[in-house]
Parts: structure tokens; C-alpha cells; sequence
């Protein structure tokens, strides 16, 4: 059952999906882990001191950021994304031929100067032509800054499913053009776009596949969205004539429900998995700011009753990258592990959240990754690549001229059907995305059995 009344009826029902994709499939493991950080470092001290009207307002002190690294002068998103990857596989055992699924969750697609904004093709389809993904599906999403968790999700589902071996997931977040525009704009220290001061440029990839040892991996990976809070955080093209994008956020009200739902989630997760709650090494929450991550620490230890989180285990890295978006927990477990902090064999409680609201936790136990990592990062040690290999089941081509691109079907008693169908009236007045979207939803809802629960 549901901890709160608040919870969604899914949260229900899905582990139970989830327990036997991993009894036939193991559980979800993270092979690879690949970081890189633009060069460029920028005082929280320089970022006020460039706003064209004064802040007197001690955003350090409150956010516990000093410095960010800035992209945008010859580094875009794109750039970021690509180069993770390369440091991704650098660090795997795999060669980009063994990827058989690509996603790319950037919220950013800032990828050239002067607001070089890109849609079509997607980023995952660049990189995929640009590594040789030869046998990898790829597609973007958008999740605000859950979207790696929201693609590792996706990842969890196609892994237990048995449509592939291993996927590729990465970020790239040029974000700061966020603070360059509201550095024009911002009026004073309570206006709505001030946390377009707190972001950082970063790019992210994890290569994930399965294990048969049950000991390692994801244990819990529970994701879900209350879409009633959409408006807390919207960011969007400015409307002055200087250009650039804006977000305006209810800095308040967005930590105030991003805590509240993912401690009782996390409680929630934690209570139906049986783990004692010492079992945890190392806690990673969204980094946003200081004052958010030890806030809710302390909610989880009123909620228990006890000191569950504290210095020990709260990992906080927001002093020198800021908030990366999409990127925060992948950097900050990258960071821990290089500063000698996570150990192999560690546990470790990721707190999921991000804008629309979307919430989430996931529990899990590293296998040697951090060992290989630290080894890698010295330079004197390169893992050993795997022999090419064929899916099981795989397909020529269907034209000689074309690359051999494996394919797994699902299994023949496994079907799925059309259950609904809705369009947009012809005679309808035409007006924004997203009135045609819901227009379309509701026609499909009512031409189908079911509801909208």
C-alpha cells in the first residue's frame, strides 16, 4: 500500500512487475561511469558581481556553492555529452558495438554559440553516428533533471524484459546560459529566477547491464510524477529582446515538496525492502544546494526517529559543481569515489527529484567499480575490452550494404495491443501543443476500457 494518501496508485503495484523481470534477469548493474567537467571555474563572488542590478544577498553562504564550471565558449552540450561518453568507454570493458541501446536525457540542447538551440536529429542519434553505436536503438527524453534516472528506468525495463544485453545512458548540461540571462534580468534577491545563479555545466554517461549475483546492483528502483506542481519550476525563452532562456522557480515551495514526497517515498522503499537503515554507506540526493540536501536529512532522521543521515553519509559535492541538472548524482558518486569515499561493495541510497514533480528512490550495492574507477583515473591501468559479440537471436540486415544490426523480439505469448485511439477534431480550433495534446488524450481515453487511473 501506498505510505500516504499522496503516493500514486502505481507505486503499488509496479515492484511486483520489477521482482520478476529480476528473478528471470538480475538485477541492473552500473559497468562504467564517465565524467568530464569544462575547464573553466567561476566564483559564486563573480556571478553576482556580474548582475547588472546589485544582490546583496549571501547566496554562498545559503547554497554552500563557491564555484561552478562554465561552458559556452567553445564547449556546448553536445560537446559535454560526447566526451563523458569517451570517458565512459574508456572505462568499460565494452567497445561501442556491444551498446545495444542509447538514450540521451540532457534538458539542455544549447549546442553551438549564439543560442545554436538544436532539436532534430536528436543528440543520441549524433552520438550514436559519432562513437559507431552500430547495433544501439537511440532516442532522447526529457524529464527536467531526473531525466538520467528517468532513462536508467527505461534501461531497467528493456534489461528485465530481455530486449537487450547493456545500454548506454548520458547527459550533457550546458545550463549556465541560464545564469548569463538572468544575470540581465534579476531585480533583487527575492525574484524568481535568482536559482539560474546555482547551476553548473557538466556531462554524464553510465554504461549499465545485468548481473546474476543478487547481492550487487539495484535492490529498489522506484520512480513516479505528481504533475499538480508542474508551475514550480518552468523554464522557458526569455520575452526581452536580449533573448536567451530563463527559469523562473518557487525556490520555497519546490524544496518544500521535493522533501516532504521524497522522504516518505524513500521511507516507503527502505521499509518494504527489509533493509536496516545502517545498512547504508552513502546517501546521494539531488544536488541543489546545502541547505536542501542537510534539510532533508534531517527530515529522514524525524521521520525515523533516529540519526539515519548525517556527515557521514550524506554525500555533498555542491561546493565546487553547483546544481549539473541531470547530472548531480552521477557527478557527485563519480567525485566521492575518486576522493577515496565510496568503497567497493558499498551500499548507497539515491533520493530522486527534479521539476514536475518528479520523485524517486533507488538502493543499491557496487560491485569493484569504484577500485576500477581509481584505478583508470591514474593512468596506469586500461580494462581489458570483451570480444565482439552477436545478440542471441540476431538478424542480418535486411540489404547487404547495410551494418548487421542485431534484434530480440519479445517472446511470442507476450503481445501488445492498441487499446485506445484519439486525434485532434478536424474541425477543432488549433491552438498550443500542449491544448492538442490533451484534446487528443481525452478522445483516446474516452475510446478506451480504461481510465485515467
Amino acid at each position: 500500500l501506498a505510505v500516504a494518501q499522496h503516493l500514486p496508485i502505481e507505486t503499488q503495484t509496479f515492484p511486483a512487475l520489477q521482482e520478476a523481470g529480476r528473478a528471470v534477469h538480475g538485477n541492473m548493474i552500473i559497468e562504467s561511469i564517465g565524467v568530464y567537467l569544462p575547464p573553466k571555474v567561476v566564483s559564486t563572488q563573480e556571478v553576482l558581481a556580474n548582475c547588472a542590478v546589485p544582490i546583496r544577498f549571501p547566496l554562498e553562504q545559503l547554497t554552500g556553492i563557491h564555484t561552478r564550471r562554465m561552458a559556452g565558449e567553445t564547449e556546448f552540450a553536445f560537446d559535454l555529452a560526447k566526451k563523458a561518453v569517451a570517458h565512459c568507454l574508456a572505462n568499460s570493458k565494452y567497445n561501442p558495438q556491444d551498446i545495444d541501446l542509447l538514450i540521451c536525457s540532457s534538458i539542455s540542447r544549447y549546442n553551438g554559440p549564439n543560442f545554436h538551440i538544436t532539436f532534430e536529429p536528436g543528440t543520441a542519434t549524433q552520438l550514436r553516428h559519432a562513437f559507431g553505436f552500430t547495433s544501439a536503438l537511440a532516442f532522447d527524453i526529457s524529464n527536467a533533471c531526473t531525466g538520467m534516472f528517468s532513462a536508467m528506468y527505461i534501461v531497467d525495463a528493456f534489461l528485465k524484459a530481455g530486449l537487450i544485453r547493456r545500454a548506454l545512458v548520458v547527459s550533457g548540461e550546458y545550463i549556465t546560459h541560464l545564469t548569463r540571462t538572468a544575470q540581465q534580468e534579476i531585480e533583487g534577491y527575492m525574484d524568481s529566477r535568482m536559482a539560474c545563479l546555482t547551476v553548473g555545466d557538466a556531462g554524464a554517461a553510465v554504461i549499465l547491464d545485468s548481473t546474476s549475483d543478487t547481492n550487487l546492483g539495484f535492490h529498489e528502483f522506484e520512480m513516479y510524477t505528481l504533475g499538480r506542481y508542474y508551475d514550480l519550476c518552468i523554464a522557458k525563452a526569455t520575452d526581452k529582446e536580449h533573448g536567451g532562456a530563463i527559469m523562473y522557480t518557487d525556490s520555497v515551495k519546490v524544496s518544500a515538496v521535493n522533501i516532504q514526497q521524497a522522504v516518505a517515498h524513500a521511507a516507503h522503499v527502505l521499509e518494504r525492502s527489509g533493509w536496516p537503515h545502517d545498512a547504508f554507506q552513502h546517501i546521494i540526493m539531488h544536488q541543489t544546494s546545502k541547505m536542501t540536501i542537510y534539510d532533508a536529512g534531517r527530515e529522514i532522521n524525524s521521520y525515523f526517529g533516529k540519526e539515519v543521515c548525517h556527515d557521514g553519509n550524506l554525500v555533498n559535492n555542491i561546493a565546487e559543481r553547483a546544481n549539473t541538472a541531470t547530472t548531480t548524482h552521477v557527478v557527485a558518486l563519480m567525485d566521492a569515489i575518486l576522493a577515496n569515499r565510496i568503497q567497493s561493495n558499498s551500499n548507497v541510497v539515491f533520493g530522486i527529484t527534479g521539476s514536475g514533480v518528479n520523485i524517486g528512490t533507488a538502493i543499491y550495492t557496487l560491485d569493484d567499480l569504484p577500485d576500477r574507477l581509481r584505478r583508470a583515473a591514474t593512468g596506469t591501468w586500461q580494462p581489458e575490452k570483451v570480444q565482439a559479440q552477436r545478440n542471441v537471436g540476431a538478424t542480418l540486415a535486411v540489404a547487404q550494404s547495410s551494418p548487421a544490426i542485431a534484434h530480440v523480439s519479445l517472446p511470442r505469448t507476450r503481445r501488445v495491443r492498441v487499446a485506445g485511439l484519439g486525434t485532434v477534431p478536424l474541425q477543432a480550433e488549433r491552438g498550443a501543443t500542449l491544448e492538442l495534446v490533451r484534446v487528443a488524450a481525452e478522445r483516446c481515453l474516452e475510446a478506451s476500457t480504461y481510465d485515467r487511473n
